[in-house]
């Protein structure tokens, strides 16, 4: 398979220092402090670089690149500067004049989305070449949601589809089909939490932090347990300096690049990056990004270690000002999208329900609505137990005997490896009722059933059969609001009752 340019973009490196190089360019010191004064020097820096055709090279001296020319005007844009006044046109072109003039023809799909992330951060048209990218971009989402082309053998590729997202969400395009999208992006995350740039490859620091960041444009709720897992992935590789390191394939060295990513993805997720949890001694994040900048106004890749320093920069730029990719997006302006139109995020069981959602325990209807008070079959809760313990692939044998579940029954996978695990009993020996509504007592039973032998050991008998199962499991804090054994448990409350044995058995 093809490794595109984009990823070899986003792991390259850069130069040191601490040493203020003086610019008097636009960011405001006073909104920023330190951090303003080191985004002024680093774009004084890219100033320097600029070359006379109003194109940004890799160094000093080199060809001017498109690639390099699209980031650095997105840098300058999240900055605040004006790439259209003097001071960005050296000989009457600036840097947008030297993308539509240049001798370029985009091929892999990440090529068509920087150039329309670009022009779209710099309020152009996305007219280029004689076609519209916005429309080229859109024709590559395949039927699955997945944005590649799979001709270029980029149909696993999780950072074109990424970024082909951030780049219609940059034109406001949003008629593209954004719920298989997110399907497909939810769907690639590997069991770490984090994400890799291909399906089933290593999960990086860098590669998560911009999935984070298209999850929240996508409409992702910040509370999910898929944007909590990439959360918990990228603190996993914060390293004792407070920076973030890129994987363990990279070793445990943080740099910029990966610096630069995460923090987006922690701006976009809406998290206090320099707040106790990430702070590691006296250091997080940016402290460590604004450790690396040089003499020059570029940044180091790693402390000493300088490579492609144009590149590094315009990345450190984006993230030092607070602006995630696409910087014309203002994220502390979006609202996630309400997972479902009959459930508003101040319903008391709403965390629960979106983190079973979120990891595919429990699904909606077709209408878009979740229903959080209708009632639930003894089947579905088997299959929401099963789901949630990750058994559904387990083996099960032929140890039903139940009659009124044969094999053909959509839940008979799950009642079987429910009942071959203890979890479950029937009515009777042949009946299990998989269509009768499960009531409290029998959710507190299989609450307990899932239970650590250890934990149940002086579970007492009481006046009724399930006595002793409610007892138990009410002590441990696993029954829902309002309970009643003899009621029938709803949608809500079996989802509260879940997440409660799955965070109890952790």
């Amino acid at each position: 398979m093809k490794i595109s340019r984009f990823l070899i973009c986003i792991v390259l490196v850069m130069v040191v220092s601490l040493v203020p190089f003086n610019h008097a360019y636009g960011y405001e010191s006073d909104e920023m402090g330190e951090s303003a004064e080191m985004i002024n020097d680093a774009v004084g820096y890219l100033n320097d670089m600029q070359n006379s055709d109003g194109g940004f090279p890799a160094k000093a001296g080199r060809d001017s690149s498109v690639a390099l020319t699209c980031w650095s005007v997105m840098a300058l844009e999240a900055a605040g500067e004006n790439i259209e006044s003097g001071k960005w046109k050296p000989e009457g072109d600036g840097p947008i004049e030297y993308i539509l003039s240049a001798d370029y023809e985009p091929e892999d799909t990440v090529d068509y989305v920087r150039i329309l992330l670009a022009l779209s951060a710099a309020e152009r048209s996305s007219q280029y070449q004689g076609y519209d990218l916005e429309e080229k971009v859109e024709s590559f989402q395949q039927p699955n949601g997945h944005f590649g082309q799979p001709d270029r053998g980029e149909d696993q590729m999780i950072n074109a589809h990424m970024w082909s997202v951030l780049s219609l969400e940059s034109v406001g395009n949003r008629d593209y089909d954004r719920d298989k999208a997110r399907e497909w992006l939810v769907a690639s995350q590997n069991d770490d939490g984090g994400f890799g740039w291909l399906v089933g490859g290593e999960s990086d620091t860098d590669d998560t932090g911009i999935a984070i960041s298209t999850l929240v444009l996508l409409g992702e709720d910040r509370d999910s347990a898929v944007i909590q897992d990439a959360l918990d992935y990228i603190k996993s590789r914060q390293e004792n300096d407070g920076g973030i390191s890129a994987s363990d394939m990279m070793g445990n060295d943080s740099n910029s690049a990966s610096d630069a990513w995460s923090m987006q993805g922690l701006i976009a997720a809406g998290e206090d990056y320099d707040g106790s949890y990430w702070t590691v001694g006296n250091e997080n994040v940016k402290t460590h990004l604004m450790s690396l900048q040089a003499s020059d106004g570029s940044f180091d890749w790693k402390d000493g270690v300088s490579s492609s320093p144009v590149k590094m920069t315009a990345y450190v730029i984006a993230a030092l000002s607070e602006k995630p990719y696409p910087v014309n997006v203002d994220y502390s302006e979006l609202e996630s999208e309400a997972m479902f139109t009959d459930l508003s995020r101040e319903h008391w069981a709403y965390d629960s329900i979106a983190c079973l959602v979120g990891q595919g325990i429990v699904n909606g209807y077709p209408d878009g609505t979740f229903m959080a008070e209708g009632s639930v079959k003894r089947a579905e809760f088997t299959s929401m137990a099963v789901k949630g313990l990750d058994m559904g692939n387990d083996s099960y044998g032929s140890y039903l005997t139940f009659k009124d579940v044969p094999g053909s029954l959509w839940s008979y996978r799950y009642v079987a490896i429910a009942y071959k695990e203890g979890i479950i009993k029937g009515r009777s020996s042949e009946v299990f009722d998989p269509d009768g509504l499960i009531n409290g007592a029998e959710l507190a039973t299989m609450l307990v059933n899932i239970m650590p032998d250890e934990k149940k050991a002086d579970m007492e008998e009481g006046q009724y059969w399930y006595s002793g199962y409610v007892s138990l499991a009410d002590g441990y804090g696993l029954l829902y609001p309002g309970f009643k054994a003899s009621e029938p448990a709803t949608r809500a409350q079996c989802a509260y009752s879940i997440k409660k044995i799955l965070d109890f058995i952790k």
